[in-house]
């Protein structure tokens, strides 16, 4: 079995050499300070681009955390474009008295590329913003975004996602791991290979947009609005991408109720692994995926032979450190607690998630907003 040891090994190093440049590179991203509230007077036009389908639990919340931005209201205007809903969002919208709000109703089901592309067609913005209706921001949001912007003057803007109300086990998992990947975010657009970004806090200039063509060529996967897109911009525009480090531009979400939920939006996110091409993406999915598998694989013959014990132990205890050390330094950042007991359980229960959805994903189907993909 020396093949195996080897082998094992070799691949645990090179992820510990990733975690550990995007430990280096999260430290080494600039904070971010808003300094709107000093001197400077953000002039840029921007269209918030929202989104939703079935989202009347949600609308109100996040109508009024945009309508409340400290930002000038004849300089942004919100863009709510409902995908066909079966409820009463779009009744709820048509009630709210905010001056800058347009609704938008897509006469069928197309998805959420489409309400997207959508969106921006009717956008007067030269920066288009998008978020997603569970989501919630404080008042600086959207001027921080646009000073990062007219200072840096990039393509895109990549900008912290982070879970909020976490409790329980499977909750805090949830949120650790969003935290780790909003970390990983960051550190890889600090390297110029952005290798993730999310749609629920996203900024783009519309006409990067439009050089790109859009969401075309990759419109007929139905999610990955965010990546892909960031892909082909980041093909366009190679230093084009950058990432937002400040906590008055988080955007919080909620996490995932029941371990179904959580399992299937992963699963949802997986799915996408074999559409990225020959990429860093889909490479540095390929080698989280192998890590995991490897180190599972080392944990249960070592249940059944003493000689893995060793191989095991090394690995997962080298793996869990690099992995603790990107949370523990973004979570400091961010004021998150970090729980260490139970992120070592957590990351024994995570060798068989990561084991077991990349396995399945490629293969199986998964409902979103109540549509098939």
């Amino acid at each position: 079995m020396t093949w195996f040891y080897l082998l094992t090994y070799f691949i645990c190093f090179c992820y510990v050499a990733l975690m550990c440049s995007y430990v280096i590179g999260w430290e080494k991203t600039k904070t971010w300070l808003n300094p709107s509230t000093i001197n400077h007077q953000p002039s840029t036009i921007v269209s918030i681009i929202l989104p939703v389908r079935n989202e009347e639990k949600n609308i109100f919340s996040i109508l009024q955390c945009l309508s409340k931005q400290n930002y000038p209201k004849n300089n942004y205007e919100i863009i709510v474009v409902d995908d066909f809903s079966s409820d009463n969002t779009s009744e709820l919208i048509m009630k709210e008295n905010i001056s800058n709000l347009k609704l938008i109703r897509l006469s069928q089901g197309q998805g959420k590329k489409k309400a997207i592309e959508e969106g921006i067609k009717n956008a007067n913005g030269t920066l288009i913003v998008t978020t997603d209706a569970d989501c919630s921001m404080n008042e600086n949001w959207l001027s921080t975004i646009v000073t990062f912007y007219e200072e840096q003057k990039p393509k895109m803007i990549v900008a912290p996602v982070l879970l909020k109300n976490a409790n329980g086990f499977q909750q805090i998992m949830q949120s650790q791991e969003m935290t780790v990947l909003t970390s990983s975010a960051c550190a890889s657009a600090f390297y110029n290979s952005p290798i993730l970004c999310s749609g629920a806090n996203l900024a783009y200039e519309k006409e990067a947009f439009l050089s790109v063509n859009g969401f075309e060529g990759v419109d007929k996967t139905a999610s990955g609005d965010d990546v892909f897109l960031m892909q082909k911009i980041h093909k366009r525009f190679s230093q084009g991408i950058k990432y937002l480090k400040s906590k008055d531009a988080i955007v919080f979400t909620h996490p995932e109720k029941t371990s179904s939920s959580a399992l299937s939006q992963r699963k949802r996110w997986a799915s996408k692994s074999f559409s990225y091409g020959f990429s860093s993406i889909a490479g540095i999915a390929i080698l989280v995926f192998i890590t995991n598998v490897l180190i599972l694989i080392s944990g249960i013959l070592s249940v059944i032979n003493i000689k893995f014990v060793l191989v095991f132990v090394i690995t997962f205890s080298a793996k869990l450190i690099v992995d603790f050390m990107l949370l523990y330094f973004s979570s400091v950042f961010f004021g998150k607690r970090t729980y260490p007991v139970l992120f070592f359980f957590s990351s024994l229960v995570y060798l068989l998630y990561v084991s077991v959805i990349g396995l399945v994903s490629p293969f199986t189907s998964y409902t979103w907003k109540g549509r098939q993909s």
